[in-house]
């Protein structure tokens, strides 16, 4: 789905054809602040993960698969790559979107009437997609936004097709911080190939954040859901909340190939993971179908690791994996 993803725009020089000299981040007065405060952050909207909101690790680089199996020195915890694959996964979608999104909202509107601002189109040299960027209001401080694109040689307007569509609110109103939008890969293949030959489906992001996420895109608590549905029979839905305190959790609800080599049958899982703030977690984990015999209807698992995301402990039902270490070196003793 996101194997080779990229940064869809081309940052500042995008705007060549804008009215504005130069690359700036500085919002103008322009009168189209009260639109941008319905649109979130990259930063704010990513997933975040023990690695991502700990206090004081390192996050170590985990494999991006999780490997059956276990050796003799304590590896990097299986199922917390597991999961940080597919945190990862999304978060590149995201943030290469969003960082376009945030470019283009960095300048004037090219049009703001009555309750439509509108930016674009806008069409770099070296790319085959002129894209243009809209946001809509709906009823008192609340919006919906779309980013569209069409082939670089078409001027008609029927040839926009939404890459991403949106949902927010401004900071007058009482759900600021809440919203969700969604990514039409499909459309971003159809548009630009070459940038996207792997990419699939659609990913959809629903968010709780602080009131003022846009000034502090890292303030605390905040919620993030993302439901991933690719080409094929696979799916997933990962849910983060990161605290105030840099404790954290994840739940993973996934129809996927968990074998290292993603060429055999899918299996249904479920993995519960939660953290402290040095990044020492706890997983349980359960799954079902896809390889697992006839007489293994499911097997439960938990793994721990500590703030160097190596493993600490590891026990399932039908000893699928040895078991690793003692179950009192988790950080948490309960699920």
């Amino acid at each position: 789905m996101y194997a080779k993803t990229r940064l869809w725009l081309a940052g500042c020089l995008l705007f060549a054809l804008s009215a504005s000299s130069g690359c700036t981040l500085d919002k103008k007065d322009d009168g189209a602040d009260e639109f941008r405060e319905a649109v979130p952050t990259q930063d704010s909207t990513a997933l975040s993960g023990p690695d991502s909101s700990a206090a004081s690790s390192t996050a170590a680089a985990a494999p991006s698969r999780r490997t059956l199996g276990t050796t003799s020195t304590p590896s990097y915890a299986k199922w917390y790559g597991f999961t940080r694959a597919m945190r990862q996964g999304v978060n590149q979608v995201t943030a290469g979107v969003l960082h376009s999104v945030w470019a283009i909202l960095h300048v004037p509107p090219s049009t703001l009437s009555g309750n439509t601002a509108s930016w674009g189109p806008y069409t770099d040299e070296l790319e085959p997609v002129t894209y243009r960027f809209r946001i809509e209001r709906i009823a008192l401080d609340e919006y919906d936004y779309t980013l569209e694109g069409r082939p670089k040689a078409s001027s008609n307007d029927s040839d926009f097709h939404a890459v991403l569509t949106g949902h927010g609110y401004g900071k007058p109103h009482a759900l600021h911080g809440q919203g969700e939008f969604s990514i039409d890969l499909d459309v971003a293949k159809s548009l630009d190939p070459f940038a996207h030959p792997d990419d699939s489906g659609r990913v959809q992001i629903s968010y709780d954040l602080p009131r003022d996420f846009l000034e502090n895109p890292s303030y605390l608590p905040r919620s993030i859901t993302a439901k991933v549905d690719p080409a094929g029979e696979a799916e997933y839905t990962v849910k983060s909340l990161a605290e105030i305190d840099h404790t954290g959790r994840i739940d993973v609800d996934a129809h996927v190939d968990i074998d290292e080599d993603k060429n055999t049958k899918l299996e249904d899982v479920v993995i519960a993971s939660h953290w402290n703030a040095t990044g020492a977690g706890r997983a349980d984990i359960a799954f079902s179908g896809g390889d697992l015999p006839s007489n293994v209807p499911v097997v439960d698992a938990v793994e721990c690791w500590g703030s160097d995301f190596r493993q600490s402990y590891y026990n399932d039902s039908v000893r699928f994996s040895p078991t690793v270490g003692d179950e009192s070196a988790c950080v948490y003793a309960s699920p």
